[in-house]
């Protein structure tokens, strides 16, 4: 089986639950004829069917890689991996695994906050450093950070995610501005809340400490980070991704680009 359709590779972190962003994101990019490179932490045997699914469905190369990426000897191992089978590198790389933690700032776990700034910040800026010389080197490349509408104001709650995609945004402009004239382009898109399990258990959270109903909290988190009173659909996210891999996008870099239902309008 071909590269892809166009010849471009694509490498999605946390990309390997089929109901997740990242999956999302796959799909789109493979339907579009990029050979995909899919992450996760599940064993291979569990991701199988979905990777199976999207070679077929697409009639595109699609791996999966394990990896954690709290540890920079398996990020190391992770991008030496690709290396092998890319000798080019990537062409475009999604930093979109996440995961969150909630709780008062004054009883917040330092395990916690070391775990989310590790995946969400610290794993974006080390594969950004190890990737990104192969794109600058083919003249073109697309790196994607999935941040959150959290990356603008504060959480009382949701304390090191806040933290980590205030970060991310600041990754990403000094990321653009290291690949000016370079056809390498590095944007945030950041979502309000996305119908995802991370979303609904952070849900279930709150619901937790109000003593209130999922419902009546899902209600109330809608309505804080979601004016439109819809959740955010993971399509929408990843048909922004495939918008930015295109022609269309190239004078697009450095941005923070919002799909949060109104939330900057107010």
């Amino acid at each position: 089986m071909e590269t892809g359709k166009i010849g471009k590779v694509a490498f999605i972190t946390g990309s390997a639950s089929p109901s997740g962003i990242g999956y999302a994101i796959a799909k789109v990019l493979a339907k579009n004829g990029y050979a995909i490179i899919l992450h996760g932490r599940r064993d291979a045997t569990e991701v199988e069917p979905l990777r199976e699914h999207l070679e077929k469905e697409y009639q595109v190369k699609v791996h999966y890689l394990r990896a954690n990426l709290l540890q920079r000897s398996e990020i190391e191992e992770l991008c030496s991996k690709i290396k092998t089978m890319y000798p080019g590198g990537v062409d475009v790389l999604v930093n979109n695994a996440g995961v969150t933690y909630n709780a008062k700032l004054e009883e917040y776990p330092p395990q916690k906050w070391d775990e989310i700034i590790g995946v969400h910040l610290t794993a974006p800026f080390d594969l950004t450093r190890l990737l990104l010389g192969d794109m600058k080197k083919k003249g073109w490349g697309r790196i994607i950070n999935i941040s959150s509408v959290r990356s603008r104001g504060g959480s009382s709650t949701n304390v090191s995610y806040t933290a980590a995609k205030h970060g991310l945004n600041g990754l990403t402009k000094s990321t653009a501005m290291s690949a000016y004239g370079t056809g390498v382009t590095c944007n945030a898109i950041c979502p309000a809340l996305v119908e995802t399990k991370m979303a609904k258990d952070m849900i279930g959270y709150i619901a937790e400490r109000l003593d209130i109903s999922f419902e009546e909290a899902e209600k109330r988190s809608l309505a804080d980070l979601n004016p439109s009173g819809a959740y955010v659909q993971v399509e929408q996210v990843a048909e922004l991704v495939a918008f930015l891999c295109t022609p269309a996008a190239d004078q697009i870099t450095g941005a923070e680009l919002p799909v949060d239902a109104g939330l900057w309008a107010k």
